[in-house]
C-alpha cells in the first residue's frame, strides 16, 4: 500500500538524472499517507517531496525525506488523540505515527492534522460500513503455466453508492498489505447479483517489481475495503499513473487527486473484511473460500 512516496521518488529522480533538464527549485511539500480502518488504529506516514535536482544512488537515501518530528493528531469529533511516531520496518518509509487507544468505527468521520516546520495540513475521511465477499476462488492463468489468480464474489447494495478497494499480502514476501493491481471497483460497473472481481498480486514496496499472478505455493491474505469517494478518487488516479508509467509510449501528466489540504497524499477511512487463501490447499482440495 505504500506507493505515493515511491512514485514521487521515481519521478523526481528521473528528472534529476537528465543533465539537459533545468527545472526551478520549489519549496518541499508535505506528503501524507494515512488510513484508519474499522476496528483498527490510525496509521500515518509523513514525508516531504524529493527536489527535482536531487541525485539518489540508493533507496536508503530517501529516508532523509522522512519527517520524524511532526505533530500528528486525529479527531473523531468526540476526542482528539496525538499519535506517537515510531520506527517500523514493516512499512516504507519505515517510520509511522499511530496510537492504539483510538479504534475506527463505521459511520464516523476522522479529521487528521499534521503540523511540521511551521506548516499545517489537514484532511477528513469517513469510514463506510464494511462489506463481506461471498467467496474467493483460485483460478489458473491461461497465459502462464503454473501461475494463478484470485477472484472475489461481490454482491453490491443497489440502494447505496459504494466504492471498493482490494489489498493483498503474500506470506514470506510482503511485510504489510500492498495495493492489488487494478483492485479498485466502483459500483457503476457492477451488475445485480454476485459479481466476480479480480484480486491481483500487488507491487513490491521498495523494488517496484510486480507480477499480477500468484504461484502454486503462495498463502495470500486478502484485505477487502469499502472507502469514501475522495479515497476512491486518489486510488483511481494512482492506478492510472501506475499503468501509464509501465508503458514508455505514454507520457504521464495526470495529477493524483488528494483530500490533503495544504499538502499531497491521502487520508482514507476503510471498512474492512479479511480473508486467508492457501493456494496449495485450494489446488489439492478444490477449496472455495
Amino acid at each position: 500500500m505504500k506507493r505515493l512516496f515511491h512514485i514521487i521518488a521515481v519521478i523526481f529522480t528521473a528528472a534529476g538524472c537528465d543533465p539537459q533538464m533545468q527545472l526551478p527549485e520549489s519549496d518541499p511539500q508535505i506528503v501524507v499517507e494515512g488510513w484508519i480502518e474499522e476496528g483498527g488504529s490510525p496509521v500515518v506516514m509523513v514525508t516531504t517531496t524529493v527536489p527535482v535536482t536531487a541525485t539518489l544512488t540508493d533507496i536508503s537515501e530517501l529516508e532523509k525525506y522522512v519527517v520524524n518530528w511532526a505533530k500528528v493528531t486525529v479527531s473523531d469529533g468526540d476526542e482528539k488523540i496525538v499519535l506517537t511516531g515510531m520506527k517500523n520496518n514493516d512499512y516504507f518509509p519505515p517510520y509511522i505515527y499511530t496510537n492504539s487507544f483510538m479504534k475506527g468505527k463505521a459511520g464516523k468521520t476522522y479529521t487528521l492534522t499534521v503540523e511540521y516546520s511551521g506548516r499545517t495540513v489537514t484532511a477528513s475521511t469517513t469510514i463506510p460500513p464494511h462489506r463481506n465477499l461471498e467467496f474467493i476462488k483460485v483460478k489458473k492463468a491461461s497465459d502462464r503455466e503454473g501461475m494463478f489468480y484470485l477472484t472475489g464474489g461481490l454482491k453490491d447494495n443497489p440502494v447505496t453508492k459504494d466504492y471498493y478497494k482490494v489489498f493483498t499480502k503474500v506470506r514470506n514476501k510482503d511485510k504489510t498489505y500492498v495495493s492489488s493491481f487494478l483492485g479498485l471497483t466502483d459500483d457503476d460497473i457492477l451488475d445485480e447479483g454476485i459479481n466476480e472481481i479480480p484480486i491481483n498480486n500487488g507491487t513490491g514496496t521498495i523494488d517496484g517489481k510486480m507480477d499480477t499472478y500468484f504461484t502454486s505455493e503462495d498463502f495470500v491474505y486478502v484485505r477487502f475495503c469499502t472507502l469514501d469517494k475522495k479515497a476512491w478518487e486518489y486510488w483511481n488516479d494512482f492506478e492510472e499513473v501506475q499503468s501509464l508509467t509501465s508503458n514508455p509510449l505514454f507520457p504521464v501528466s495526470t495529477d493524483i487527486r488528494s483530500n490533503i489540504k495544504g499538502g499531497l497524499g491521502y487520508w482514507a477511512g476503510y471498512g474492512t473484511s479479511y480473508y486467508k487463501v492457501s493456494i496449495p490447499d485450494s489446488l489439492k482440495l478444490g477449496k472455495v473460500y
